[in-house]
């Protein structure tokens, strides 16, 4: 009960904040809307398809990170054209290991924000998700797969990467604290 409480409550903070519907919500696979777990964000099933992965065959890999780890004014192809590339805003903590990549179970910490600043969802609980697979909103599937285990940065994405231009950029807090 207190799940659907909290799923309720968030979902009208969204909906309210102008960042998502409940469209948005995530869907099983049978293509229907269903709530998410207490604590996880409200996202969409709009995969993106990433030029310049790696593991895309035919493609080159454009490094998103110069030398060993990430700083502020970064930038992450968007992988599509005409959308603006995501920025890293503030970088906390530079990780260690191989990176994520597409494919993995990533448990990541996060707080969600307009571009101003204000938060949307103060994500008080990690969020797992199949990074590249739809489940979440583009812009988290570009995101984490590039993040080494341990980073720790703000990022801005683009509207069209969250829940589309009209709604405007988002910013987000995250970490990566696990992947499998």
């Amino acid at each position: 009960m207190r799940n659907m409480i909290r799923m309720a409550v968030t979902l009208v903070v969204v909906v309210l904040a102008g960042c998502g519907t409940a469209d948005d919500l995530v869907k099983d696979e049978s293509g229907k809307n269903q709530a998410t777990d207490a604590g996880q964000p409200i996202v969409n099933a709009t995969p993106v398809a990433e030029a310049g992965d790696a593991d895309q065959p035919g493609v080159a890999a454009k490094p998103a990170v110069k030398g060993s780890g990430w700083t502020a004014g970064n930038k992450i192809p968007s992988g599509k054209a005409g959308v603006p590339d995501i920025e890293v805003l503030t970088v906390r903590m530079n990780g260690s290991g191989g990176v994520c990549g597409r494919g993995k179970t990533a448990t990541v910490a996060y707080k969600a924000m307009l571009a101003d600043g204000t938060v949307l969802d103060p994500g008080t609980r990690p969020f797992t998700f199949k990074v590249g697979a739809g489940r979440v909103i583009a812009g988290w599937d570009i995101v984490v797969a590039k993040m080494k285990l341990g980073d720790s940065f703000t990022v801005l994405l683009p509207g069209e990467l969250a829940y589309g231009p009209s709604k405007g950029d988002l910013k987000f807090d995250m970490e990566l604290l696990s992947f499998k």
